[in-house]
């Protein structure tokens, strides 16, 4: 007899099994028995036709023991991993944000998230993530660069100087934007580099963030009072830091005083200033009081305050004084009558005959006429076509020859204004 093997699934429980079946050929006679295997029934046994049950028995009975051995050599294990979610932190104390599926977003965002180290899950919190992961200190963003704290990894809301996670130092303002140009902190102003938001390290004349230019420091400090630059002295406002525009006598930071001048620029030599003339020494630029002195060969004296004297200017005055009370007489430049070009040819001995030519013998002033200083020549219309000439005597007042069928004498300013003045030798 030939016994082969054919496999066929049966329920064990609730698992479906392979059983073995023998096939029986006895004789030439070919027969099959089919076992049925049941978890919840005894196992039950074909009848087999043709006088074969002793073989079928026995082939049953192999079969069972098959399926016992067979279901113990195979036992189900199933093994599944925890999928991490929410916020992680790693070795390196790191957080990575991952989500239900397990995974972490990729790319750069800033997004309301649940707040790190939140046990209730019930406060949310903004933070920049990379991949998933919460950044820290100075981070770039939406085009601009913002400081993150290194514990909470939420943006910062404190205005400070402070130095990044690469040891530069940075200022950023209380909503945690890294800042450049001008800024003020710890009681001063300072300028922070447009490009590397680094503090300025380099003495230089600056335009801010809103157009207006300032001295900066070798420190980055922005620079008020008397400062260097550009191999002149300047004067900035001590309360805007500006360039001052006007000209006045002021006092420095160590507390010694300077002339200014309208381009804010400290002024030296011969200058006019209040009705008066001062004296500012090319060196120190300090005002020269109690002092003789020469220019260009011409002796000038500077009195305890200042004002500046010299013998024949006052000569000058005083012989176009000494007319008073003398007829105008067109084109006249002698005592028996004068014009007012004559008059002051005559008290200056000028050899320039008409007002055209004597405002040719000084620099022409346009700004702070009315304080015209004492001696100077004022000239009435524009430089194209001067009309009138008269002299100054320092305080708002001058002496001229008005006009046809009037006398020499003293007016003021404050009813016939000149437009501008010249001081004689002085270009």
């Amino acid at each position: 007899m030939d016994n082969k093997k054919h496999y066929k699934l049966y329920k064990s429980g609730k698992l479906w099994k392979t059983v073995a079946l023998t096939t029986a050929t006895v004789a030439g006679i070919f027969s099959a028995t089919t076992l049925t295997g049941n978890a919840d029934t005894n196992m039950q046994t074909a009848m087999a036709t043709n006088n074969q049950s002793v073989v079928a028995n026995t082939t049953a009975k192999n079969e069972v023991a098959t399926n016992q051995t067979n279901d113990q050599a195979q036992p189900t294990v199933t093994t599944e991993t925890p999928v991490k979610t929410g916020w992680q932190q790693a070795a390196d104390k790191s957080w990575t944000y991952y989500n239900n599926d397990g995974k972490a977003n990729t790319g750069r965002e800033y997004s309301l998230m649940p707040t790190i180290g939140d046990t209730n899950g019930k406060s949310k919190s903004w933070y920049l993530m990379q991949d998933g992961k919460a950044l820290s200190g100075v981070q770039e963003w939406a085009g601009s660069y913002w400081d993150f704290d290194s514990s909470s990894y939420t943006l910062s809301q404190k205005k400070d100087y402070f130095q990044s996670q690469w040891g530069l130092w940075y200022f950023k303002d209380d909503t945690g934007r890294i800042q450049s140009g001008v800024q003020e902190w710890a009681g001063s102003y300072w300028y922070f580099d447009p490009m590397y938001y680094t503090l300025s390290q380099k003495k230089d004349y600056v335009q801010s963030q809103w157009g207006a230019y300032y001295l900066v420091g070798n420190d980055g400090r922005i620079q008020s009072g008397v400062q260097e630059w550009a191999g002149s002295y300047w004067y900035f406002d001590p309360t805007t830091y500006l360039l001052s525009q006007k000209k006045n006598y002021v006092q420095s930071q160590w507390g010694a005083w300077y002339m200014v001048g309208n381009d804010g620029r400290i002024q030296s030599g011969l200058v006019d200033w209040m009705g008066s003339t001062y004296y500012f020494d090319p060196v120190t630029y300090l005002r020269t009081d109690n002092k003789d002195f020469y220019l260009n060969g011409v002796k000038y004296h500077a009195d305890k305050n200042g004002i500046v004297t010299n013998d024949g200017l006052s000569a000058k005055v005083n012989k176009a004084l000494s007319a008073i009370g003398t007829p105008y007489v067109w084109g006249g430049s002698q005592p028996g009558g004068f014009d007012c070009s004559g008059l002051v040819q005559w008290a200056y001995g000028l050899p320039q005959r008409t007002t055209y030519t004597q405002q040719t013998v000084g620099k022409h002033v346009y700004n702070n006429v009315a304080n015209a200083p004492y001696g100077a020549l004022l000239f009435f219309g524009s430089d194209a076509s001067p009309s009138h000439v008269a002299i100054s005597l320092g305080n708002g007042t001058y002496v001229h020859a008005p006009e046809p069928g009037d006398v020499v004498k003293i007016a003021s300013q404050k009813y016939f204004a000149p437009n501008y003045y010249v001081v004689v030798g002085q270009y």
